[in-house]
C-alpha cells in the first residue's frame, strides 16, 4: 500500500488528526517517516506527489499528497477530512477499495465514518462540537485514550504508529469512536493523572477580562486539556503556557476560544515573533512549534487588548 509514496513527514506535534489522516491513507511501520520540526515542510517536498505531507504546510493541495489546514486562506476541514474526501473521489476503487486494502469488513463503513466525522468535529471545533457533555462513568473516550498514549510515548514517530494502530483496533473490534472506549487500560490511567494534575492546575488558574467583555482564564501546566477545564470554569478564552512542551521540550503557548475566534490577535503576536498560527476555524492557536520566547504576561496582555 505505500509503494507510490517515498516518505512520510510529519510536524513535531502529533495529535489525533495527523493519526486519523496517516490511518486513512494507509501509513504502516513499514513507511520511512521523517518529523520537520519546524513544523512546514519545504516546497520541493509539498509539491512532490511521492511525499505524503501530514498537517506541515500545503493545506488544501491534496492533489500533491498535502493534507492540512492550518495556512491562511488554506479549508477548514481536518486533514482527516481531506483524506477520506480524496479516498472517495480520487484513490483507486474509492472507499470499497480503501476498505479490500486494508483489511476491513464493508461493514466497518458505518464505523469509519463515524471516526472520520469525530475527529474532524474534535480538531476543528474543539470538544465541545461533539454533542455530548463528558461523564465521569463513560472514560475514557477516543480523544482519552490517544491523550493518554501520547502522554507515555514521547517519540512523534512512534506516536504516529502507536496512533494508527488504535484507531485500527477500535475499528476491528467495532467500537463506537463516539463512546466509551475498552482496551487500552495502561493509556486511560495515564489520561485519568493527567486529568488530575490539570484539575490541580486550574485551582491556581488567573483571571481577567478582555477589551471586549470577555472572560479570560489563563495558567501555566504542562499537562494536556487546560484548555477544556478552564471552559468548564467558565472561561470564554483560555491561554495555556507550557515551559517543556513536546521532545525535545519548548515553551509552547496555547490560545483558545469556547467557539469563539481568537485569531484576530495573530498579527499582533506574530509581530513580536514569527511563528503563530492555527486551523482556519480560529479558534483555537498557538506558538511556533519551535518554541516561544514571549512570558506568559506578554500573551495576556496583547490578548486582553485584542479580544
Amino acid at each position: 500500500m505505500a509503494r507510490w509514496r517515498s516518505k512520510v513527514l510529519i510536524g513535531p506535534k502529533v495529535d489525533l488528526d495527523t493519526v486519523g489522516c496517516a490511518f486513512l491513507m494507509g501509513v504502516t511501520r513499514d513507511d520511512r517517516v521523517g518529523v520537520v520540526q519546524s513544523g512546514r515542510a519545504l516546497e520541493p517536498e509539498l509539491s512532490d506527489p511521492s511525499v505524503l505531507c501530514i498537517e506541515v504546510g500545503g493545506s488544501g493541495r491534496v492533489a500533491e499528497a498535502c493534507f492540512d489546514h492550518h495556512d491562511v486562506g488554506g479549508p477548514k476541514d481536518s486533514a482527516t477530512l481531506q483524506a477520506w474526501n480524496w479516498i472517495d473521489r480520487v484513490s483507486h476503487g474509492g472507499i470499497l477499495g480503501w476498505f479490500k486494502r486494508n483489511q476491513f469488513q464493508i461493514r466497518d463503513f458505518v464505523k469509519v465514518s463515524l471516526l472520520v466525522e469525530y475527529i474532524n468535529r474534535l480538531d476543528v471545533s474543539g470538544p465541545q462540537a461533539l454533542g455530548q457533555e463528558p461523564r465521569a462513568e463513560d472514560f475514557p473516550y477516543l480523544s482519552d485514550v490517544f491523550a493518554g498514549m501520547l502522554l507515555t510515548e514521547r517519540d512523534p514517530i512512534e506516536q504516529l504508529h502507536k496512533g494508527v494502530e488504535i484507531l485500527r483496533e477500535v475499528i476491528q473490534i467495532g467500537q463506537d469512536p463516539y463512546g466509551t472506549i475498552k482496551g487500552f487500560d495502561d493509556y486511560a490511567t495515564a489520561k485519568a493523572e493527567n486529568n488530575r494534575q490539570v484539575t490541580k492546575a486550574v485551582e491556581s488558574a488567573k483571571w481577567t477580562t478582555t477589551t471586549t467583555g470577555r472572560k479570560l482564564g489563563y495558567l501555566e501546566t504542562d499537562f494536556f486539556g487546560a484548555p477544556g477545564a478552564l471552559y468548564g470554569q467558565g472561561a470564554e478564552i483560555v491561554i495555556a503556557f507550557s515551559p517543556q512542551f513536546g521532545n525535545p521540550p519548548v515553551p509552547k503557548f496555547t490560545v483558545a476560544g469556547n467557539g469563539i475566534r481568537v485569531d484576530a490577535v495573530l498579527p499582533a503576536l506574530n509581530a513580536l515573533e514569527q511563528g503563530w498560527g492555527g486551523p482556519a476555524t480560529g479558534t483555537i492557536i498557538g506558538s511556533s512549534r519551535s518554541g516561544s520566547h514571549l512570558t506568559l504576561y506578554e500573551v495576556v496582555e496583547i490578548v486582553e487588548k485584542n479580544l
